[in-house]
């Protein structure tokens, strides 16, 4: 799971990470909590939330559902439509993700995001049709090859494993625990529950066993970020198939410097056992393959901000929006400034909207593919 993330701008966050309030999937008056058995509701929690900040989060939560109708009206004008199936495709893709950077498996993780499953269907499909509206194929097939190297080191482009360990003190143990797993299992594979669980009560592995021993993936010849090269290591991961347990393997735990505060003396040597959740089969990185990550790149990338940014505000531009609710006075100020600069300008004579330079991949790394939400995974 990689650490690298490029920030997106305010609008982008807001455009394809809210989580759709407002769109009356919920029932207005629904019980948040109680206390003493006294409800709190959604309406009542609505109202703390747009009275903090002087409003502000209001108004920026109300501009961006305000752009995402402007987006789908635009989209409708202009015929642009996502096949059902790719969208679904990400959402399968995503999983292997959510798996690796979490231990959980996917029902478990969405529960724990306070998310739905068609929720993230919802923001795939926006970022689909943002992308669409905005980008242009040619644009696309040029980041993909500049980004082509970036594309290789993603683990789905990969022969990768989704792996977790159980780290603990001595080979007996390491032994005892794999031999506690085979049988439980019953002659079946081991569940990552099953894994997890004995991880979080056994293994010393302060960095993994809050996760169920989750390691994350393991790319052939690149090894993890954690662990670097470990050709022994590597070579019983690729032998193992899902849900099997491998025998234990002599690690070494990381010997602090003095000047990080350690003694300098040799750590002792623990014992570990790996088991494999996944495995995936190498494939030529494709556009197709990696639209989503291309996507993200480009509308999280400070090069194609500019453009971005400009064509959501020719939208708002040219639409008639009214703000009725005066908690949002300012906001509906500021759409009423855009129509009276759009009315001077054409009464002015025709002129084109400004457009922005069509971006261009910059000559540094991609950012870092996001974590979760619209893409295929949180933290490539």
């Amino acid at each position: 799971m990689t650490g690298k993330r490029a920030g997106k701008v305010a609008v982008v966050v807001l455009l394809l990470a809210l989580g759709g309030t407002g769109c009356g999937r919920q029932k207005a008056e629904e019980v948040l909590a109680k206390v003493e058995g006294k409800p709190i509701t959604r309406d009542q929690l609505f109202e703390e939330m747009e009275r903090a900040d002087n409003g502000d989060a209001g108004r920026r939560a109300l501009d961006a559902l305000i752009v995402r109708q402007l987006l789908r009206t635009e989209a409708d004008k202009k015929g642009v439509k996502v096949d059902a199936k790719e969208v679904e495709q990400r959402l399968e893709g995503m999983r292997d993700y959510v798996l690796a950077g979490t231990g959980k498996d996917f029902a478990t993780w969405l529960q724990g995001s306070g998310q739905t499953e068609q929720e993230i269907r919802d923001s795939i499909t926006r970022q689909m049709i943002t992308a669409k509206l905005v980008l242009t194929d040619r644009e696309r097939q040029q980041y993909f090859e500049s980004h082509a190297e970036d594309l290789k080191g993603l683990p789905h482009n990969n022969e990768a494993v989704i792996y977790r360990q159980i780290v603990v003190a001595t080979r007996e143990e390491a032994e005892a625990v794999r031999n506690e797993l085979v049988k439980a299992a019953g002659g079946k594979g081991v569940t990552g529950e099953e894994f997890g669980k004995l991880a979080e009560q056994r293994s010393l592995d302060p960095m993994t066993r809050t996760r169920g021993g989750m390691r994350g993936w393991w790319a052939k010849g690149k090894g993890d970020l954690l662990e670097g090269a470990n050709p022994e290591l590597e070579k019983v991961l690729f032998s193992l198939k899902p849900g099997e347990v491998g025998e234990p393997l002599a690690v070494k735990a990381r010997t602090p410097s003095t000047a990080e505060g350690g003694t300098g003396a040799e750590a002792p040597e623990q014992w570990r056992i790996v088991m494999v959740d996944k495995r995936n089969s190498p494939r030529k990185p494709t556009l197709a393959g990696n639209a989503d990550v291309i996507e993200e790149w480009m509308l999280s990338d400070p090069a194609y901000q500019p453009q971005f940014q400009q064509f959501i505000e020719n939208l708002r531009a040219k639409a008639t929006i009214e703000v009725l609710a005066p908690r949002y006075k300012a906001l509906g100020e500021a759409y009423a400034r855009r129509r009276e600069a759009r009315d001077r300008a054409r009464s002015a004579g025709p002129t084109m909207a400004p457009q922005a330079p069509a971006g261009r991949a910059p000559a540094g790394r991609a950012p870092a593919a996001p974590r979760g939400g619209a893409g295929r995974q949180p933290g490539r």
